[in-house]
């Protein structure tokens, strides 16, 4: 996995530079489709990332999670699509059909609920289709995301995403 990485590392820039996609924000309530991607180490990130999803729903947005699973015991995570380093190639394509189909769908929000990334989820969030990426601030994933937010748990890190996904005005007839 290591060679793995340094080549999706050395893709990065490349990818972000192609990128087709219009990003930016948009008006929380009129957001229809919400994506959240995660790591998971161990269960205590779960329940934080559950009560969120209960917030998202509550808002009646549609919500689809893409977690990636670093575990060593794999116990399955239910209602989560899961990927782990077998569904990546050597090359650093990814195998996984479903996380092929998260990637390129048209999410108004994509959350990433980690307060560090690493090269595999960089290249998620580099090849996403969605409008608004949310991340947690840090100096270099300025161009992996729309709005960072500066928070210390990742607890905190999702209230603040949703409070500041949820102030944010889009003027309509500016974009």
């Amino acid at each position: 996995m290591f060679l793995t990485r340094k080549i999706i590392k050395f893709q990065l820039p490349s990818l972000l530079k192609k990128s087709k996609v219009k990003h930016g924000t948009v008006n929380y309530d009129k957001a229809e489709r919400v994506g959240i991607l995660v790591t998971f180490h161990d269960h205590e990130k779960q329940h934080t990332v559950d009560e969120f999803i209960d917030h998202l729903v509550a808002d009646k947005k549609e919500v689809q999670v893409l977690c990636y699973d670093k575990r060593r015991a794999r116990n399955k995570i239910f209602g989560y699509l899961q990927f782990t380093d077998k569904h990546i190639s050597l090359f650093g394509k990814f195998k996984a059909e479903h996380v092929i189909d998260f990637i390129n769908s048209d999410f108004d929000y994509l959350f990433h609920l980690d307060l560090e990334s690493n090269e595999i989820l960089d290249k998620v969030l580099a090849l996403s289709q969605a409008k608004c990426r949310i991340g947690s601030d840090m100096e270099a994933h300025r161009s992996f995301y729309e709005l960072m937010i500066k928070s210390d748990t990742v607890t905190q890190l999702s209230k603040l995403m949703l409070h500041y996904a949820k102030v944010v005005n889009v003027n309509e007839e500016q974009v």
